[in-house]
């Protein structure tokens, strides 16, 4: 102890004598010196002129290794869990992943975190999740597990950092996709990137692109942002993206888009009436686009005067070719359907002639494509109700001319003249047209009897035919 105790003395000496030293070194400093060497020792710039980072020896040529990824050599990159997608019983895909970048940190899926922490619990389980995905969730699949991978040391503190950083691959025909598989996993890393995404994508343009994958996906939320900016904004939407929608959607924007039209207070008449005739165009181009959709009570509704109170021209031509293509026969004469596409022809007929005027009609042109057009017989009923309100609305603007044109000044008198002698004119031939109508329901059930004895000439003639041949054999 006396030993240790005079050594403990004697460096006790030692260090005082050091700091004396020291003292009196720097005292002999120049000042402006010595402040520059405190910067930089204190900022740690001192030891670049005595120390190399990177030295001779110490790192490699090759320099650090690489980031860590899903895609590289599973022996390499030390994968600890295979995840199979399957398409279908014969179709599947295999991704050799790691649990810690899966259920560690913003990015990370509580779906995995939990199913990693469950096989734990549990010994000589298989490494392995199948997950069964439709083609469209398989393809997106890769870039949710990109999104999971590229981390970055600001993702804990920064919200602005948690982005898919995947170029091109991310889209909006893909981002609907991507938003129900960040539900599925519950990756709430995801869904933020994604939400942010279509926050900026969401226009005019893509709206009913991301109504119709909401659709799909039955996301609720997305269905309904996207379907009220369709509704918001119906007249600036391109006719052809809105029909593209399932039938549902259509109908649904339609009919909200006239229940805004009334609910709103500074709709005006002329408004009302440009989005009629748009709406117009817009059902009559979906009708004819999807003709597997069209019913009578379909048509009617959409065309309703409470929806479409004014049908532009072009519009009503396609509604009447619309309404020859349904079934006359299964439409009883006096019921509501009956008299709902005879006000539809009334409207249509009245539009077309407001449109291009009634002395373009021509009745012996009518009445030939009437009686000799193709399928005279089978669409009579219908063809009939074209030809009569098409006929009903020339003569209806005929008369309305006419009485106009009685209420002007005596200069007139020559075109009031005119116009009586043509009126008299198209009662003649309507009155010969009757009389020409029945005729040829003469003439067609005369041919339908001789047709049926031609049939049963036939007939006999291969009868006999089949009896002479069993005689020769």
């Amino acid at each position: 102890v006396e030993t240790n105790l005079a050594t403990i003395q004697d460096f006790s000496k030692l260090v005082g004598q050091t700091r004396q030293s020291v003292a009196l070194a720097w005292e002999m400093i120049p000042s402006a010196v010595r402040q520059r060497g405190l910067s930089y020792a204190a900022c740690g710039m001192l030891g670049e002129s005595y120390f190399s980072a990177e030295g001779d020896d110490d790192i490699s040529k090759t320099g650090v290794a690489q980031k860590l990824s899903w895609r590289g050599d599973p022996q390499l990159t030390f994968s600890d869990w295979t995840i199979v997608v399957a398409t279908s019983e014969f179709d599947s895909r295999t991704y050799h992943v790691h649990k810690s970048i899966l259920s560690v940190g913003p990015r990370s899926s509580k779906y995995f975190g939990n199913l990693f922490m469950e096989q734990g619990h549990h010994y000589n389980q298989s490494q392995t999740t199948r997950i069964e995905l439709d083609d469209q969730d398989a393809d997106c699949f890769p870039l949710f597990l990109d999104f999971m991978y590229n981390t970055g040391a600001g993702d804990a503190n920064d919200d602005d950092s948690i982005s898919l950083v995947i170029g091109d691959d991310f889209t909006t025909s893909n981002a609907v996709s991507l938003r129900h598989l960040a539900r599925v996993f519950d990756c709430e890393g995801l869904m933020l990137a994604v939400n942010k995404f279509i926050q900026k994508d969401l226009s005019l343009k893509t709206g009913p692109l991301y109504l119709s994958q909401a659709y799909l996906y039955q996301d609720e939320r997305l269905i309904e942002s996207s379907k009220r900016l369709c509704i918001e904004n119906f007249a600036h939407l391109e006719s052809r993206a809105i029909t593209r929608l399932p039938l549902s959607l259509f109908r649904s924007i339609i009919l909200s888009v006239i229940e805004r039209s009334k609910t709103s207070l500074d709709f005006k008449q002329q408004e009302e009436e440009s989005l009629s005739y748009h709406l117009s165009e817009v059902v009559c181009q979906y009708l004819e686009k999807h003709p597997e959709s069209l019913t009578v009570d379909l048509l009617l509704e959409l065309t309703h005067d409470s929806i479409m109170p004014k049908i532009a021209s072009e519009p009503a031509i396609g509604f009447t070719a619309l309404a020859r293509e349904l079934d006359p026969k299964r439409i009883p004469p006096d019921s509501d359907q009956w008299r709902g596409l005879v006000t539809l022809c009334q409207r249509c007929a009245k539009s077309v002639v407001g449109e291009y005027g009634w002395k373009d009609f021509n009745v012996t042109s009518a009445l030939e494509e009437y009686l000799h057009g193709p399928c005279p017989h089978d669409g009579t009923k219908m063809d009939s109700l074209l030809f009569a309100t098409s006929f009903a609305a020339a003569l209806e603007r005929a008369q309305n001319d006419y009485r106009s044109i009685n209420k002007g000044s005596s200069g007139y008198k020559k075109q009031v003249y005119d116009l009586q002698r043509e009126n008299d004119e198209l009662s003649n031939l309507n009155r010969s047209l009757k009389e020409e109508v029945e005729r040829y329901k003469h003439l067609l059930g005369d041919t339908k009897e001789e047709m049926l004895l031609v049939k049963q000439e036939v007939k006999d003639l291969k009868r006999r035919q089949r009896n002479s041949l069993e005689e020769l054999m």
